[in-house]
């Protein structure tokens, strides 16, 4: 096995590998590195060959610290066929070359978050090897993930009030297009307006336009994402964007205009949702994931409760991943920065009681 960089040569074989496998997703995509690279997180990419072909791979997105020490982060990922026989093995030379890399590029350790159920037999191949388990992720901990069958299927899949919503918005007129030229920067332009109606009302804050940009001229160039738009007469009222790996697709960006009190309820996001299943699926995907709900014990008061219970909805299964786990390169420093952040933290607190 060997253990390498990834150059611009390998980028088919990556994508390729990447759609192959249940845990690679659009955060392993090749393209994602021009959004890491926007966030100022350069990701630097490995993987793992056997025998010529590629059994592994890596993007480690760099944050900086001071005196030009590193932290590595691993979004979803390793990715590899953690059901094959050959897994633990190719674990192990994966560890042993993030280390060596890690160790190279002066990083302090190694976050990995990898793309498997908190229940997955695969979680054994995380034991030891100076990896320390983490109860927090930096991405959201679970989703829901539906399968996509046939129209009849999926939509007895889906509970009564969202067969309604569904149906519902066809009846006032609503149509749902797909947007997939990625020279109509007008689409991703007016999906971005609409996520910062819908941010704001959620008291969330907005990413930059030009990420969103950056982000579809990446995974639309590549051919792997659409914008689908719901409109009734014209007038935009909900918009997403879609992208698909392999036979998975991902609902990434999304955002809806709010009717006026008093007008009469459209189901535009029903519409817009049923709608991207249906595109997804035609482009062979075969399991749609809804990308972030609230944690199974959130109350009421949780600010995802509401669009949870939108996405549970559509059905499928609620999805916990299993969490993050550090490979600590220098234990020294990686013990200060631990300590370092809890004293922020108890100070943000003590602020916070203060006012």
């Amino acid at each position: 096995m060997l253990f390498r960089p990834a150059t611009d040569t390998d980028a088919d074989a990556w994508q390729a590998f990447l759609g192959a496998v249940p845990s690679g997703d659009l955060l392993h995509d090749w393209a994602w590195a021009d959004v890491a690279a926007f966030d100022d997180q350069p990701q630097g990419r490995y993987l793992l060959e056997e025998d010529g072909r590629v059994v592994a791979i890596i993007a480690a997105q760099e944050r900086a610290l001071l005196r030009g020490r590193r932290f590595w982060y691993v979004p979803h990922g390793p990715v590899l066929d953690y059901a094959d026989p050959a897994a633990v093995e190719r674990m192990r030379a994966v560890l042993i070359g993030l280390r060596v890399a890690a160790l190279k590029h002066r990083a302090i350790a190694v976050k990995l978050e990898p793309r498997l159920a908190a229940d997955d037999p695969a979680l054994e191949f995380f034991g030891g090897r100076r990896l320390r388990r983490l109860s927090d992720t930096l991405q959201v901990g679970q989703t829901r993930i539906v399968e996509l069958a046939d129209d009849d299927a999926l939509l007895a899949g889906f509970d009564k009030d969202t067969r309604y919503g569904v149906r519902r918005a066809e009846r006032e007129g609503v149509t749902v297009s797909v947007v997939s030229d990625v020279t109509e920067m007008r689409a991703i332009d007016d999906l971005h307006a609409l996520v910062g109606e819908t941010q704001q009302r959620a008291g969330f804050p907005m990413p930059p336009i030009e990420r969103y940009r950056i982000a579809w001229r990446a995974l639309a160039g590549a051919g792997r994402a659409a914008i689908c738009e719901a409109r009734r007469e014209g007038e935009l009222l909900a918009s997403g964007m879609v992208v698909i790996e392999g036979d998975r697709s991902f609902y990434l960006f999304s955002g809806s205009r709010r009717e006026e009190r008093g007008a009469p309820k459209r189901y535009a996001s029903y519409a817009l949702q049923w709608s991207m299943m249906r595109h997804a699926r035609e482009r062979g995907a075969r399991h749609h994931d809804l990308w972030g709900i609230a944690p199974p014990d959130a109350g009421s008061d949780h600010p995802w409760h509401g669009v949870g219970l939108f996405k549970k909805g559509f059905g499928g299964d609620e999805v916990v991943w299993a969490g993050s786990w550090d490979l600590v390169i220098n234990p020294t420093l990686y013990r200060l920065r631990a300590a370092t952040g809890i004293m922020r933290g108890w100070a943000r607190s003590v602020r916070a009681e203060r006012r």
